[in-house]
């Protein structure tokens, strides 16, 4: 219930959670925190693990997403 309240509330304010896996990196949403091999099906300098998703109201960044980047 409590988190049903929480969601609503966010929703009106236009907060919301993003969860970047596989999108091309951007040092402006994204903090890169480590840097993983390259797998078959993401792409060099992407996003391919997340350690923490980030958050956004309306296009401004509140938190930026911790992730790993896939490099070559």
């Amino acid at each position: 219930m409590t988190i049903g309240v929480m969601d609503r509330t966010l929703a009106r304010f236009e907060v919301e959670q993003f969860e970047p896996l596989g999108e091309k990196f951007d040092p402006n949403v994204h903090e890169a925190i480590f840097m993983m091999p390259e797998s078959g099906d993401i792409p060099s300098d992407h996003v391919g693990n997340v350690m923490q998703s980030g958050w956004k109201i309306g296009d401004r960044v509140l938190r930026a997403a911790k992730v790993g980047i896939v490099k070559k």
